[in-house]
């Protein structure tokens, strides 16, 4: 099991809860510099942490696949709560079908605002049934550790999107990936702020994915906002369409910022493990 904190105290105690009793073979925490009692809540659970001086999503997954033992690795964010036979039942799926990654069913666990009420609908659709998948999030997700070790993440997508980029390279191999039954429960963004800052870092993925494969792939949260939001003009959809609209808008002003900030040779090098505590 491998969970990735910055600044996480808040939610940690609940996700390790969650996940402890789950009785995984192994609990890594790759810790990117937090600032809060994230590293004492850790060590008060004696999980064993690593060190990201980067602060990059997709080093820091890899940093786990690379120091993980376990032949199946599973990402759990800090902000999920796993229920009971969740683990099992994706270890069962990636066995039953062959998939080299398997995701959850994600629910939020408030639906008081707004944005947390859209973004669970969000989920739902792309999560609701089970089965094959072009591309999986990285949120609650079960990998064949031999295969990240050969395919692996790319740490130059340090803000957002290296499950776009690992799944479109999966994918270019013919491997499969797919989404289960097994659910956990996340925290979606509450505040109108909070959700305009992830949209903005998901922009940023979204140029370091044009930066790699091409220019054209900028247009891709226009687009896709536009596909969205006219299939929210049905009946009991209608209320989705200012989050799709904003969605997209601040998404593309990531791209736009990310495009205009970043290069491609801005990445780190290579992996280095640096143990905080074992």
């Amino acid at each position: 099991m491998i969970i990735l904190t910055r600044n996480s105290a808040q939610t940690l105690p609940m996700c390790l809860k969650c996940v402890i009793n789950e009785k995984p073979g192994e609990i890594l925490a790759v810790d990117a510099q937090s600032r809060d009692k994230t590293i004492e809540i850790l060590k008060e659970n004696h999980v064993r942490i690593l060190a990201d001086p980067y602060r990059s999503l997709a080093y820091s997954r890899q940093l786990g696949v690379e120091s993980a033992k376990c032949p199946y690795v599973m990402f759990v964010d800090s902000d999920v709560g796993v229920t009971d036979g969740c683990v099992a039942l994706l270890r069962s799926d990636l066995e039953r079908y062959g998939w080299i990654g398997v995701h959850a069913k994600l629910l939020s666990i408030g639906k008081t605002s707004y944005w947390e009420k859209c973004q669970n609908e969000a989920y739902i659709d792309y999560y609701g049934a089970p089965g094959p998948r072009d591309r999986i999030d990285t949120i609650t997700a079960m990998f064949r550790r031999n295969v990240l070790l050969k395919i692996p993440f790319d740490p130059f997508f340090k803000e957002s999107a290296e499950d776009v980029d690992l799944s479109r390279r999966l994918r270019a191999h013919n491997l499969t990936l797919g989404a289960s039954a097994a659910i956990a429960y996340h925290h979606h963004r509450f505040a109108f702020s909070a959700f305009a800052r992830q949209r903005f870092r998901n922009g940023l993925g979204v140029a370091r994915l044009s930066l790699k494969y091409a220019r054209r792939i900028a247009l891709v949260p226009v687009t896709a906002a536009l596909t969205a939001t006219v299939q929210s003009f049905r009946p009991g959809r209608w209320r989705m369409i200012p989050f799709w609209v904003a969605s997209g808008t601040l998404q593309f002003i990531g791209v736009l910022y990310g495009l205009g900030t970043m290069s491609r040779s801005s990445r780190p090098a290579t992996i280095r493990k640096r143990v905080i505590s074992n």
